[in-house]
């Protein structure tokens, strides 16, 4: 994979998630069962709090910083439940500008990346011998694709249920 290869598939997976996305109305965006109780809104937010935590490594990547990898040694799963408290209340208009804006911050912070700090596994002490697009890529593409079929699945049940 090249940068160029990278920002593609980051754009490919936003594009298939705005697909799932497509047609919904705002009162289907607030009805939880989507993911667990979690509403449309409230994965989106999920997304935008992975990516905003994204933009933020690579920031600090790029000045010299280690990132926290973790935070203060919190699970994956208590962090979902900690953006989730903190963001739940948001306006929908909020979330999607939030979403949006975050989506193109990334995009651009990516392109000053030279291809050799994306992906030479000894590059950052931190990311411990793996290439630091793997991070990228779990908090990106791979995650738009995982909530996209998560999205499409509960779309199917509201059909069905119909």
């Amino acid at each position: 994979m090249t940068k160029d290869e990278l920002i593609k598939q980051i754009e490919s997976e936003w594009a298939n998630l705005q697909a799932a996305l497509e047609g919904l109305t705002e009162e289907q965006m607030h009805q939880p069962g989507v993911v667990g109780e979690w509403t449309i809104k409230d994965v989106l937010a999920h997304i935008t709090a992975w990516q905003t935590r994204l933009i933020t490594t690579l920031f600090k990547a790029e000045k010299g910083i280690t990132p926290e990898t973790t935070a203060g040694g919190k699970t994956v799963d208590q962090m979902n439940e900690r953006f989730h408290q903190e963001l739940k209340d948001r306006p929908f208009d909020q979330v999607w500008d939030d979403l949006d804006s975050s989506h193109y911050q990334l995009l651009n912070r990516l392109e000053s990346w030279k291809e050799k700090d994306l992906f030479d596994p000894k590059r950052f002490k931190w990311m411990q011998g793996k290439p630091f697009v793997e991070y990228i890529a779990g908090d990106s593409y791979e995650h738009y694709e995982e909530h996209a079929a998560q999205i499409r699945a509960w779309r199917k049940t509201m059909t069905n249920d119909q």
